[in-house]
Order: C-alpha cells, then structure tokens, then sequence
C-alpha cells in the first residue's frame, strides 16, 4: 500500500473510489461501521414492535388477529415508500442527514404509538414509522459501502445488515421482559426511545461520506480531511470521485437501474426481494400469533422472534464471510434452499400433531439462519451492481420491491394461518423462499470471489 499512496499523494489528481477501494481499513472507518450497526439494530428493533405488540393487543381490544393485518401492511406500505424516496433524498442530500432524520423521526412515531387508543389511531402512526424506517436502509448501505475497501465490502455490508437481526432478537427479549409488567405501552416507549438515543449519537458522531462528498462538489479542503481520517495519504493533489459506471446517471439515477448491461439483474433482483421479503415479513409480523395460536401465551411468543433472529444474526454473519470467499451466487441459493427445507420439515412436523417449544424455536432459528442470510446476500449484492452515484437510489429501489412483498405478508400470513393453521403458515414461508431462489438464479451479474 506504501508505494501506491506514495504514488497518489504526488499526483496531479486522485480518484478517491480507487484509493478506498485499494486502500486500508483503519479504525476510523471500522467505527463507520459500528455506527451504522447501531442505526440498523434501531430499526430492527422498532420494526418488529407491531409483531411482538399484536397478542396483547388482540386481548386488550377485542380483536381478532386478522383485524391487524390492514395495519402490518400500511406500515410495511410506508416502509417502501421510505426505501424509495430516502434512497433518493440520500443521493441528492447526503447520506448523514437521512440517517440523522430517519432514524430519529421513526424512533418518535415508534413511542408516539403507546398512546394509540384505537386501529384507526396505529395505523396512521404505523404508516408514517414506516416512512422512517424504510428511510434508513439503503442509505446506511451506501454510508458502509463508500467508506470500506473493496476487499472487505461484502463482509462489513452483511455484518450491517445482520444489526437487523439483532435488533429483532433485543426487541423479542425486551418484549419477553416489558409486556407482563408494563404492557404494549411500555413496549413501544422502550423500543422508540433506544431508536431517537441512536439518533442522537449519529447527529453527534457520524461524518458525511467522502464519495458522496466529491461527487456533490465538497471543497478540497474537506476532501482532504475525510480522505486523512481514512488514511489515504492525497499530498497536495486534486481529489476527484467520478466512478466510471456514474455516466450513465448524468440525468437521472434511476437511469442506473436499467442501463450498463444491469437491466435484467435489477429486474430479478426485485423478484428475489419481494419473494424473500415476503417469507421474512410473514415471519416477523405473525410468529408471535402463529405461537399462540398453537396455545402458548404472550410472554412466550415473544421467545419465537428471539430465536428467529438470533439465527438471522448467524446467518447474516456468515453470508457475508462466504460470500467473499466463494461469491454472491452459490452462497445466496444455498441459503434460500436451506430455508426452503427447513419450513418445510417444520410445517410437516406440525401437521403430525403438537411439538414441544424448544423443537419450533430450534427450527426458527434454523429458518431465521437461512432467510436472513439470504436477504443479506441480496441487499449486499444491490449495493455492489449500481454506480456510486444511484447506490442509494438502486439500494432503495430493491429494498422498496422487497417491501412489496412485506405488504403482501400482511395478508399472505394471515390468511394462511387461517387456512391451515402454523403447517400452511410454513408452506407459504418455503414457497415465498423457493420462488426467491429462482429470482437469484436468473441474476447474470454477480459478485466475485473475493469482492
């Protein structure tokens, strides 16, 4: 790395995409890291609040859980709205002040939600939470993608997106905690408040990212700066950051999206996101009524998003070790079939009679193993296939036809479980992932062994 620095900071200008993609990882950019895992553990945990809050809420209201279903939906309606528009704001304003905005506005309307009195009442404030949460996703993609090497890209993408999990598996155990003793109302202060604690650090903390800074005409003075806390040593030399992919997007960034030979990628990458997004959301919003439908109680079901998350850690984690050591396609199909096999095997065995807990959460978190390594894979490879300049827009496009999907679930899970109880629940897990597989299989672009 020596002699190439060297050879930058005598140069009359340097790319700052190459320097970081060639350039070290150092301590700076690692806590970039650590500050967006923060952010996506907050939005793990404020969107799983609904899911882990429906028991109590069917009992305190009177309702059925099908009454739930129209406000799982208008949330997750939301969340592709943000996805899409947040990408785009994230683009043209920043990546900071979207994650500074997003993060804290949904922590808001998260503990804004304890003072519902009716459906009516949560589903509004649920919509707009989504915007939020949604928001926030692909520009904490763009933010880990543009302050990491190259060769460590897919590893730290994976090890962001797993804060999802994470997220999910702390808000299972806070609910597990707080629903006894202090109801949904407490629920919802508790996971708003760790969402707008959050927030406050990044306004404090988090630095712009250099990338979009060049590419949005920042000063050489501030280039110069953000390029020497990453430790890319520039001299006196003009920084510049004009990624080659980025002519495409001289008009527009959704151009990116269908120019440069990634047509037909963009489109079956939106496929595997609305059909693994579905199977994950129908996760999500109704294991905690799928358990108690089978007659375990609130507290209890609670336990099922904890495990169902701690495997999408495992997962997530994983993926994106393999996925630099052997590429994005093996590893994204091994994990969509893996999950395919394992709802299947649980939804058997329900169908056979009753199971013990610890067999259904053993199988969740195998199922949670497998479908959050296979949304990690996908999220991973979206930010690898556009140029940095529509990275949030391709990001938030992908991430908003996955949310699609989530809409879906809203109704899929419901209806499912109404039909055949938790057996046709997994069946329509299985065929959601099945019908993902296939989306990553028609994919022609994919990442490289090593990034």
């Amino acid at each position: 790395m020596g002699d190439s620095t060297s050879t930058a900071a005598d140069a009359k200008s340097v790319n700052l995409n190459d320097l970081l993609d060639q350039g070290g990882w150092g301590g700076f950019q690692k806590s970039i890291l650590v500050l967006m895992a923060l952010a996506y553990l907050v939005d793990g945990v404020a969107n799983q609040s609904l899911g882990l809050a429906i028991p109590s809420l069917m009992q305190e209201w009177g309702l059925p859980r099908e009454a739930f279903a129209s406000i799982a939906a208008i949330g997750l309606f939301g969340l592709t709205i943000g996805a899409v528009v947040g990408g785009m704001l994230g683009d043209r304003f920043g990546r900071r002040t979207m994650m500074v905005v997003s993060t804290g506005f949904f922590g808001l309307l998260t503990i804004a939600q304890a003072w519902a009195t009716n459906p009516h009442e949560l589903l509004i404030l649920r919509f707009f939470d989504g915007l939020g949460i949604g928001a926030m996703i692909p520009n904490g993609a763009a933010m880990i993608s543009e302050f990491t090497p190259k060769r460590s890209r897919a590893v730290a993408l994976a090890v962001g997106m797993t804060f999802i999990a994470v997220g999910g598996m702390i808000a299972g155990l806070i609910g597990n905690a707080l629903l006894g003793p202090y109801g949904w109302e407490g629920l919802f202060v508790a996971l708003g408040g760790i969402a707008v604690a959050v927030s406050a650090l990044l306004l404090v903390a988090l630095p712009e990212s250099p990338i979009y800074l060049a590419n949005s005409g920042a000063s050489q003075q501030r280039l110069r700066a953000i390029a020497q806390r990453c430790g890319l040593a520039v001299g006196k030399a003009g920084i510049t950051a004009n990624d080659p992919r980025a002519a495409a997007t001289h008009r527009t960034p959704i151009s990116a999206l269908f120019t440069g030979g990634v047509a037909s990628s963009t489109i079956f990458l939106w496929l595997a996101f609305f059909f693994c997004l579905l199977a994950n959301y129908s996760m999500f919003s109704w294991v905690p009524a799928m358990l108690a439908g089978l007659g375990f109680p609130p507290p209890v079901t609670g336990l099922g998003m904890t495990w169902l998350s701690f495997g999408g850690v495992v997962g997530g984690m994983g993926s994106g070790w393999l996925i630099q050591k052997f590429g994005s396609k093996i590893v994204v199909l091994t994990m969509s079939a893996g999950g395919v096999i394992a709802a299947l095997a649980l939804g058997t065995m329900i169908n056979g009679g009753p199971q013990p807990l610890s067999t259904i959460l053993g199988f969740l978190f195998v199922i949670g193993t497998f479908s959050s390594g296979l949304l990690n894979g996908l999220y991973t490879f979206s930010a690898f296939l556009y140029p940095d300049s529509a990275r949030g827009t391709g990001v938030g496009a992908a991430a908003a036809a996955g949310r699609i999907g989530a809409i879906a679930s809203s109704y899929a899970g419901v209806i499912a479980l109404g039909m055949g109880g938790a057996s046709s629940y997994f069946v329509l897990i299985a065929g959601s992932l099945a019908v993902s597989l296939a989306g990553v299989a028609l994919i022609k672009r994919q990442i490289p062994k090593g990034g």
